[in-house]
């Protein structure tokens, strides 16, 4: 899995993999923040240059990151989209960002999110400390089924799909965890 944010991707797909140890599930987190397209190339090498045998290989990438950096991110995503098909790398994209994935964690939100910052400001409403470098598992822990189940649904109902807010890191996540139980 290569993950286009520097720490809050990272640090929660970690989480959870401490957490849930899944004996049948290996997750290596990688960072590369240059572009949407160059997140998958990483992923796209990583899978290939691997001594060990995966399943999947993942792209998980912020739509605002990359758009801060310098115009061209709808074509940039349309090409990295394309070329993640034809190297068989899945993609979780978010827009505008991770942080949307854990706002889902508490409630749902269908309203449109101008940036991470705003994002971030709903989250505070229920991890008053949250800090993009440092996530603590502990606090998303509680809500990672409800999350899921959100995200799918507004992911599986948008046309086009990826329209802000959006997310696709459930359909990773649910590869780590075990299902709710009943």
């Amino acid at each position: 899995m290569v993950c286009g944010g520097a720490r809050t991707e990272r640090d929660y797909l970690q989480g959870l993999k401490d957490e849930y140890r899944n004996p049948s599930v290996t997750v290596r987190v990688k960072t590369e923040t240059k572009s949407p397209l160059h997140v998958v190339e990483t992923a796209a090498e990583t899978y290939r240059s691997s001594d060990d045998a995966f399943d999947e290989c993942w792209a998980v990438i912020d739509v605002d990151s990359f758009d801060q950096k310098g115009g061209g991110i709808q074509s940039n995503l349309t090409h990295s989209i394309k070329f993640a098909e034809e190297v068989k790398v899945n993609l979780a994209i978010s827009n505008p960002c991770f942080e949307y994935w854990l706002l889902l964690h508490f409630r749902d939100h269908a309203g449109y999110l101008s940036d991470y910052k705003a994002a971030r400001d709903k989250i505070k409403r229920y991890v008053p400390n949250y800090d993009k470098s440092g996530i603590r598992i502990g606090d998303y822990l509680s809500g990672v089924h409800e999350a899921i189940s959100r995200a799918r649904q507004r992911d599986e109902r948008q046309r086009p799909p990826g329209k802000n807010p959006n997310t696709a890191v459930w359909r990773v996540v649910t590869q780590m965890v075990p299902p709710p139980s009943i």
